[in-house]
């Protein structure tokens, strides 16, 4: 990338290693599964949603939407860390933060507010038992 860009590429930034959950098996790849789930339930439920809940116009804008939604999902809902979210994502955990403030600011609207209520039963239907601060198994 360097010579194609005649600049120094820059390291990548430290992420932190995952912290075990408890009765979770392989703890990386359980939280990475576990995190693209939670994104592509929240990617189905836009395209059903679409004509009732406004989401963002282009494409790009829209995917990262969905993906602060599922970080924020996470959080709330599978009470994971955002150290754990921001790894499981292949992001920084303060990006998980500002995820998870940007969509907390926006439940303000009603009709979003009830879009993600149903986000947070339908993650809970699915995962029950981390939505109870029990283990998983992976």
């Amino acid at each position: 990338m360097a010579a194609v860009t005649g600049r120094a590429s820059a390291p990548a930034p430290h992420q932190p290693p995952l912290r075990p959950v408890p009765g979770v098996k392989g703890t990386a790849a359980a939280l990475s599964e576990r995190c693209s789930a939670v994104q592509t339930l929240v990617q189905e439920m836009a395209a059903l949603a679409s004509e009732r809940v406004a989401m963002r116009r282009s494409r790009r804008r829209s995917r990262c939407h969905v993906r602060q939604i599922a970080m924020y999902l996470c959080h709330v809902v599978l009470q994971m860390s955002l150290t754990d979210i921001g790894a499981g994502f292949g992001r920084d955990r303060t990006t998980a933060g500002h995820a998870c403030n940007v969509v907390e600011d926006l439940r303000d609207d009603p009709v979003y507010d009830a879009f993600l209520s149903t986000l947070e039963r339908v993650v809970q239907a699915v995962f029950p038992r981390a939505a109870q601060g029990g283990a998983i198994d992976a």
